[in-house]
Parts: structure tokens; sequence; C-alpha cells
């Protein structure tokens, strides 16, 4: 007799019409506690229709692994389901380049839940400044990623540069883009709006030097051109593509950096599937096919950085309209903090699905309490105490069914690069 699998995420007419279609294999049900626990039934998780999914935890409990294995688990359903989807996922600390290779170094314990290694063909895009500096370490490039200088709003440069949208430095700023799109369109580059400011006889000395000094370090960033990687070669239908930005820990505003880079794929993504939508509504009314741009899962790795619960950045607002009106459009959204209390109560709030590991933090497990209280018999605190001290044994809170489940995610098949070093390391088989 075949064991009953878990369905979170889905709602009864689905669960009717589909079953377990279209789901990913996150796990095993967790029953009992603490060392007296065992493993049961299956626990799948629904991707084809948008979701907002928060995965939590301290660090070193396995939020990005379970992060990367439902991006593996959707990267393997069958071609007529996949096709219709595609992952982007944010990579701030540059971890998820190795999905190439199968996880060999954990073979026997795939093998104990029936699985093998194997690599995944992801699409790993890289800032053009850094592409060269990836294959000397030996990682293979599949593309460069540029932005477009001209598709950034005044308002993601202020944020970018720290500065205020009413302060004199975001009051030239504002000045000085809206000069060079009357110019030039939206058609420029970096080079373009240095120049704006050098022109401007109306520009304090003091504030014009400390421009010029920002938007040249913006140009060493090594991604703004004239033209950009066009979107769609970032999100292609059943395609992982990584976007690795975690060499900009190193530069100074580093984070502002990529919240400018999230920003702005985040609105241009929004604006693709609000029209790819309306071909699909088409589509269903005509009976004609209009070729489209895939529904989306978009991950993104430290996102409080994005979406801090107190302030601004470049991302805050776009990430925001995906949360509250990515459903329609058919976007979702799986966000990876170690820190909940300091993501925004909109984001946490909006999430359908929560993947908790563990969490010690008093300020986190509040942040965490406020989400699916409603339906909680126990302190979270409790539920969470009760998991086997593994990596990867976690809480799953559905907001569909109103259920909560213990779960330990179940290994990786494909390398992951985001352990901790240690000063000892293992005997090689060749030794």
């Amino acid at each position: 007799m075949a064991v009953e699998k878990i369905v979170v995420g889905r709602n009864r007419e689905d669960l009717k019409e589909f079953g377990i279609r279209g789901t990913a294999f996150i796990g095993k049900h967790i029953v009992g506690e603490g060392e007296e626990s065992h493993l049961t039934n299956a626990l799948q998780m629904d991707v084809t229709r948008p979701h907002v999914l928060l995965i939590c935890g301290k660090r070193g409990t396995g939020k990005s692994y379970s992060g990367a294995v439902i991006a593996e688990e959707i990267a393997l359903l069958p071609p007529q389901v996949r096709n219709n989807l595609s992952v982007l996922m944010f990579d701030t600390m540059g971890i998820y380049w190795s999905m190439k290779q199968p996880n060999t170094k954990d073979a026997a314990l795939l093998r104990k839940w029936g699985m093998k290694p194997r690599g995944l063909p992801i699409k790993l895009f890289v800032p053009k400044g850094y592409v060269k500096s990836y294959k000397e370490a030996g990682v293979s490039v599949d593309a460069p990623l540029t932005l477009p200088a001209g598709e950034l709003t005044a308002t993601d440069w202020i944020l970018t540069f720290g500065f205020s949208p009413i302060d004199e430095y975001g009051i030239v700023i504002e000045r000085i883009i809206k000069a060079v799109k009357e110019r030039n369109g939206s058609y420029y580059s970096i080079n373009d709006i240095v120049f704006a400011i050098q022109a401007d006889k109306k520009i304090d000395s003091k504030i014009k030097d400390a421009l010029v000094n920002r938007f040249l370090a913006a140009m060493e960033w090594g991604i703004f051109e004239k033209t950009g990687t066009p979107v769609n070669d970032l999100f292609q239908p059943g395609v992982i593509s990584v976007i690795d930005v975690s060499h900009y820990m190193s530069v100074s505003q580093g984070w502002s950096v990529k919240g400018m880079l999230v920003g702005l794929l985040a609105r241009k993504i929004f604006q693709k599937r609000l029209m790819a939508r309306k071909a699909e509504e088409f589509e269903v009314m005509s009976g004609e096919r209009k070729k489209t741009v895939p529904m989306v899962w978009m991950l993104i790795d430290e996102c409080h950085q994005f979406l801090p619960s107190t302030g601004q950045t470049a991302a805050s607002e776009p990430l925001h309209t995906i949360i509250k009106q990515g459903r329609e459009p058919g976007i979702s959204l799986l966000m990876i903090t170690q820190r909940p209390n300091r993501l925004h109560e909109d984001a946490l709030a909006q999430a359908d699905l929560v993947i908790s590991h563990r969490l010690t933090a008093k300020a986190d497990l509040e942040a965490l309490r406020g989400v699916m209280q409603t339906y909680m018999l126990d302190d979270i605190q409790e539920y969470i105490n009760t998991l086997p001290r593994t990596k990867g044994a976690a809480i799953v809170l559905d907001d569909n069914s109103e259920r909560i489940y213990a779960v330990q995610v179940r290994p990786r098949l494909t390398w992951h690069a985001g352990g901790s070093p240690s000063a000892l390391k293992k005997k090689s088989l060749f030794d």
C-alpha cells in the first residue's frame, strides 16, 4: 500500500484535478520529537501557481540549500510543465554556480533516499566586468550580464548612492537624469551622465565633485552599458538562470549595487509577464496560440538586504509590486533570510508558504509568530524545538491548508558550494 503524500501550497480544486502533478518533492514528514523522530510521508509543494515563499533560519541550518532543492525540483518537472516555468536565482553569496555539478559527496545519502547525484544545465550570468576572474577560477560562465544605464530611474541612482530624493544631491541627480533622457532618450551611458554633471554650471563644485566620483565608481562596477542583456535571455522556458553578484561584496556600496540590479530586473520581469498574461488570456478566449515568456520563480538570497523592515533600497518598490500584484502575471517570489525580523512586514504578511529552519533569536521568532498565528495551537518556538538537531530539519507553514508540518528537506542532487570551510581536509580517494 502506497504511503499518501502530503501536498502544501495547492488549493482543493487543483488538488482534485491534478493530484500531485506539478509539485516539488521537498522532503519527508518528520513524526516524533528530537532523537525519537523518524521520516514518513513525502512532502510535495505546488510550484505551478504563483506563491510568495519565505525560507528562514539561523546561519548553517540549510536555508540556501532548501532554496536550491526547490529550483532542482522545478528543473526536473516533465517538459510539458517545466517549459511553462523559469527560475531566476539572484546569488548574493556565490554558491549556486556549482549546480552544474553532481553531488557526488553525498552519493550514499542520496541512495538512501532513492536518488542519484546529477548536475543540471543551469545558465550562469556574471557581471561583464567579472567574467574574466570567474574563468580564471575555473568557473564556466554562460553569458556576461549587463544593464542598460538608460533604464535606471533617478531614484535608483539616488538610493544606490545613499542620498535622499529631497537633499541637494538627490535633487541634482533628478535634474541631471531628466536632462540626459531629454537629450538621448533611453539610450545613453554613464559617461553621458558624467558629462552632463560637469557641463552644468548651476551645480555647486562640492556636489559636482561628489556626484562625478560616484558615477565614475559606478562605471567600475562592470555592469552598465548603453544596451543591456535582453531580459528574455534571463528567464527562458524550463531553464534555471543564476545571476551571480557575489563579487560586489568587495566593493563600496556593494549591497546598493545588488539592490539596483535586482530592482531593475524585477521591474522588467513584471512588465514582461503582464504582457504575457494578456497573450495567455487571448489564447484561452480565441484558441490561437501565441508565444509568450514563461511564468517566473524569482529566488533572492539574503532578501532582507533588498526589502528591509526600515528604510528603502532600489529594489524595494519593484519587489513590493511583485509581492502584492505578482499573482496575476504569474510571478513567484522565494525569499531567503536568516533575519526575518529585518524583512519588511508586508513581505512577511503576504507569504503563503513558510519553510523555517531553526531560529533562536527572540526578534526573529517574534517576526515569524505574526505570519500564520491564527491556526497555530502552540507557540512557534515549541514547534521548532521539537525538530531533530539535523541540518535541513524545518517546519512548513501552509497558509492554503492552514497546517503546519515538520519536514526533513531532501538531499540535493547538485553540488552544494555553500558549506562552511574547514582547516581539516577530508582525505582524497587518491591519497
